[in-house]
């Protein structure tokens, strides 16, 4: 049963920022289990029901949903051995990760947010939603008074020199110059992760999304069989 995250949630992460050692993780292995890791599993458990009914086929065991509290340093300048945050995702269980949607939810010292989106930039794929704007933009429009009504905002970087028909509607223009793509809820207080409809909160929110989670599907497959298409695996 998940009630909200407990107060050692943030205590923890900022004393792990300012002791980011291992010395400091092996003395309080027990205190992250406690007070961070197992309140995140239950709370992706709590959120797992919504999640499948968006998509059955979600990864929804906590261990492959959560991030890891340790670092990969290998190719970074910063050799911190742990992360002061963590995020969890939802995404398909099977087949390519990379380019497909995902929802997420991060929680960090003096932030908390969660979204929808595709990580890093798609070109293939924001090409095949640019093509379907062009083709089906009533999809799209229904979406952004879901959008607004939810406080959410579609965010990513954009192409600054892409030409946009003029048959793109005006309230989609940002949204067909993205090289990148991904809704989110920002400017939450944090107080709300300690309440016990922050699962409900986040699950709504998730849910409303629901349509944009399948375009962001649609054209990330679309781009995929492409791909596979012109490297000639089909």
């Amino acid at each position: 049963m998940f009630t909200g995250f407990g107060p050692d949630l943030i205590p923890f992460f900022l004393d792990l920022r300012f002791h980011n050692d291992r010395s400091f993780m092996e003395a309080n292995r027990e205190r992250y289990y406690q007070s961070v890791r197992d309140p995140f599993y239950r709370f992706i458990e709590a959120l797992t029901p919504a999640m499948l009914k968006i998509d059955p086929d979600f990864e929804t065991r906590p261990h492959k949903c959560l991030s890891r509290i340790n670092r990969d340093t290998r190719f970074s300048r910063d050799k911190s051995p742990y992360r002061d945050h963590l995020w969890l995702a939802f995404r398909k269980s099977a087949g390519e990760k990379d380019g497909m949607p995902f929802y997420w939810v991060e929680i960090g010292p003096e932030w908390v947010n969660w979204g929808l989106g595709v990580w890093g930039e798609n070109r293939e794929m924001m090409d095949a939603m640019r093509r379907r704007m062009l083709a089906h933009p009533d999809d799209y429009l229904r979406i952004l008074p879901i959008l607004k009504r939810r406080g959410l905002t579609l965010s990513g970087r954009e192409w600054k020199k892409l030409p946009v028909p003029g048959e793109v509607p005006e309230a989609l223009r940002p949204w067909y110059l993205k090289r990148e793509i991904y809704a989110e809820k920002n400017g939450v207080s944090q107080g709300v992760i300690f309440q016990s409809d922050f699962v409900d909160r986040v699950s709504r929110d998730f849910t409303a999304m629901a349509p944009l989670y399948r375009i962001f599907t649609g054209c990330a497959e679309e781009a995929m069989n492409l791909l596979d298409v012109e490297g000639g695996s089909i």
